[in-house]
């Protein structure tokens, strides 16, 4: 028997090159998620883990390699995830992350995040996010299909938080992500079962997630 050379001519090398890039973005999305969990797991089966979910909006740029000229937008995000107990002084988990640039597209990016106790107990703190994305965008190509993303955030009592982020280089053959963000955000679970510490005094938690850190470490 003969292989039919009619399927040889249609399979396009681009075509195979894209599966790959694709394949290669999911392993490492997996192996990141995987450490994330292995590290944030409690030392006690009963502790209760540190979450996020947050909504928020900005402003960006994004360089596309069609035209050598960054793009701006207005910006929209949405994030969730976990982490390890927030009674610790490192706080370790995974996110994901949508943010959709208005007149470009929307990137959906999955990140390690390392973040201090005080932040995840809704208090003052800062957090590292790094992980790769996704770009769905129709001209994506042109702007980094694959970029690697990274996101520092300050945050305050009430939910609040600020973040500065990049998109740079590409997990694909095309041409490497050049972008900035900058985000204000409300965590709506930092603000409430998460939270603890001086704002007490104004809007009582009874119960935080994870337990309640001895009071000289929020105040």
């Amino acid at each position: 028997m003969h292989a039919d050379p009619s399927t040889a001519r249609h399979t396009q090398p681009g075509a195979l090159r894209n599966v790959g890039n694709i394949r290669r973005v999911l392993r490492i999305s997996a192996a990141l998620a995987t450490v994330a969990c292995i590290l944030h797991v409690p030392a006690e089966a009963r502790a209760d883990v540190s979450s996020w979910l947050t909504a928020g909006g900005g402003y960006g740029y994004q360089h596309g390699a069609e035209r050598d000229a960054y793009d701006r937008a207005a910006a929209l995000s949405f994030s969730v995830g976990v982490g390890s107990t927030p009674l610790g002084s490192v706080v370790v988990g995974g996110l994901l992350r949508t943010t959709t640039y208005f007149t470009l597209g929307t990137d959906v990016d999955l990140s390690a995040r390392f973040a201090s106790g005080g932040f995840a107990r809704g208090q003052w703190g800062l957090a590292l996010d790094v992980g790769p994305g996704w770009r769905s965008w129709k001209r994506a190509t042109n702007y980094g299909h694959f970029p690697l993303h990274a996101m520092v955030l300050a945050g305050g009592p009430w939910g609040m938080q600020l973040g500065v982020g990049a998109d740079f280089f590409n997990l694909d053959s095309g041409p490497s992500a050049r972008g900035a963000v900058a985000l204000f955000e409300i965590d709506l679970l930092r603000l409430t079962v998460m939270r603890q510490g001086s704002t007490d005094r104004w809007w009582e938690n009874p119960s935080p997630a994870g337990g309640r850190a001895p009071r000289n470490v929020d105040q």
